[in-house]
């Protein structure tokens, strides 16, 4: 199917598309860079009556039952409360949604006192509202990207933006395919659990949580849909199902359904002017290798981002830490001494804690790595194609190390490597080639309400899996990589340290990741 190449993508401003699936005669498109899907071309009124034929749209006015849209808009209201300090008394609130009636009512019953619908900004100055809801409507916007900024302006700093939107990898879009009822004339966009956030932080948002939301439908409320909504394999089945059922019955029974839309709760803060990098760099002992890697850290270019350094050097006893306080003297470049080495997990997590960036880079201060490969690691990043990224060491070969010196033991690592990399994929779902590979590479963000706690190597371990539980998709880009042996100073230990990786691989899957507690005690501390 032909695409207007000139019809650009709002999110990473590609032009290059891919068609992807066709419901009701609209075809979809998909941005082969952020993997945004858009609707296109946008069907004409006649279409539209067309697609919409037999419906309640049509036919009669089925309408809904208030209780399931009262329950809906409160979840809605919930949310808010819970992410915020919100005065619902003395707060300014920004509703934006097409069922902008139904949600001020609610939020008004609930004690908001302050509700402004999105006809009234016109005469409003910005930075005026302490929240804003977006409810179901971003999908439906012409300039998705646009609104989102308008959005931000029009808050206060630290004030709370709640979204629902149904998203692409929600699991009806995946189950039910084509005949998903989202793929409707009115909405234009699909985003993805990934690019919406990308998207956010892109605007000037922070502390971004998702929620997946499983509401209660009467199956009142689920007929009336099926009555509304174009047809499809799915809806017909229902229309046929429980038009027999007595209105009374499909007004008390209550089904909870998984929801195409999830919940996003974030929090607007200033954006730097420029996109900054924040460079991890933990060094023990490494005084033959640091001065090289960190002066090719410090003059690699990276076109349109800054960079910031973290050198966290951990008590070193063979001058390396005299070589830091001697070289590491530039603006762009802090030092977290530390008072004794407790291990590179211990040194990453001291380097987060006071990373200011937009996006993180683990690098350790031996040589192993190319730092020519931060463009290729970047750029799936700055393109909103994914949030958390991997430097694959495999190129095709399973041989990943190879000591000259020590052939017997590199075969002993590589095959470890291919037993607790199957160990990880199998447990919590992957299929990574190289899950324990030193560059990492993730906007900042994604470590929100996350808690650290290995210090050694394990510490490898725990990021990725701890992501991967809060919902990212690592993306694995190949990397170069020379492996170095022990006696020129890997520090791996072979006995102590697949002990702390088996611990680590069953200890964390059980973690939970509560971004509502972390919330709260944003709130108790004031951090907005």
């Amino acid at each position: 199917m032909d695409f207007d190449k000139k019809n650009t993508c709002p999110v990473c401003g590609g032009d290059d598309w891919t068609y992807a699936m066709n419901a009701h005669g609209l075809a979809y498109f998909s941005c082969d860079t952020c993997l945004l899907s858009k609707l296109h071309p946008r069907p004409s009124e006649k279409k539209v009556k067309h697609i919409y034929k037999g419906t309640a749209f049509n036919d009669s006015d089925i309408g809904e039952p208030s209780d399931t849209i009262i329950e809906r808009a409160e979840v809605y209201w919930e949310k808010l409360k819970e992410s915020s300090n919100i005065d619902p008394e003395k707060s300014k609130i920004l509703v934006i949604s097409h069922e902008s009636r139904s949600v001020v009512e609610v939020g008004e019953e609930m004690g908001f006192k302050n509700i402004y619908s999105e006809e009234t900004l016109e005469s409003m100055s910005d930075s005026i509202f302490d929240a804003a809801l977006m409810i179901l409507a971003l999908e439906k916007m012409e300039n998705p990207i646009e609104v989102l900024g308008f959005v931000h302006e029009a808050m206060k700093p630290g004030g709370i933006f709640v979204i629902a939107s149904p998203m692409l990898d929600s699991w009806p879009a995946h189950f039910f395919r084509d005949a998903w009822i989202e793929l409707r004339p009115e909405n234009l966009f699909f985003f993805s659990t990934q690019n919406i956030q990308s998207v956010l932080l892109e605007t000037g948002f922070h502390r971004i949580g998702l929620f997946p939301n499983r509401p209660r439908y009467t199956l009142q409320h689920i007929y009336s849909r099926a009555c509304i909504y174009p047809r499809t394999r799915l809806t017909r089945l229902l229309r046929r199902f429980l038009k027999f059922i007595p209105e009374n019955i499909l007004r008390k029974i209550r089904v909870r359904v998984p929801s195409s839309a999830y919940i996003i709760t974030a929090t607007k803060v200033k954006p730097h002017e420029e996109k900054l990098l924040s460079i991890v760099m933990p060094v023990y002992n490494e005084v033959n290798t640091f001065e090289e890697c960190f002066n090719k850290v410090l003059y690699k270019e990276i076109k349109g981002i800054n960079k910031e350094i973290i050198v966290v050097e951990s008590n070193s006893t063979d001058g390396t830490r005299e070589l830091v306080q001697e070289i590491c003297v530039q603006d762009n470049v802090s030092v977290v001494s530390q008072d004794n080495a407790r291990g590179k997990g211990y040194a990453v997590r001291a380097g987060l804690q006071v990373a200011r960036g937009d996006i993180v880079l683990i690098q350790d201060a031996d040589l192993e790595y190319d730092v020519d490969d931060y463009d290729a690691l970047l750029n799936p990043i700055l393109n909103h194609k994914a949030l958390f990224v991997l430097g694959s060491r495999h190129s095709g070969r399973w041989k990943m190390r190879e000591f000259n010196d020590q052939p017997v033991l590199a075969s002993l690592f590589n095959f470890g490597h291919l037993i607790f990399r199957g160990l990880l994929n199998i447990i919590y779902g992957q299929s990574l080639k190289d899950p324990f590979t030193m560059y990492k590479v993730f906007r900042t963000d994604c470590q929100y309400g996350l808690d650290f706690q290995c210090n050694r190597f394990d510490f490898d371990f725990e990021i990725v899996i701890k992501l991967i539980l809060k919902g990212y998709k690592p993306l694995e880009v190949p990397v170069n990589y020379k492996a170095r042996s022990f006696t020129e100073g890997k520090k791996v230990s072979t006995l102590r340290d697949p002990l702390t990786w088996l611990r680590a691989l069953v200890q964390f899957r059980f973690y939970k990741v509560d971004l509502l507690s972390v919330a709260e005690k944003d709130r108790k501390n004031g951090n907005f």
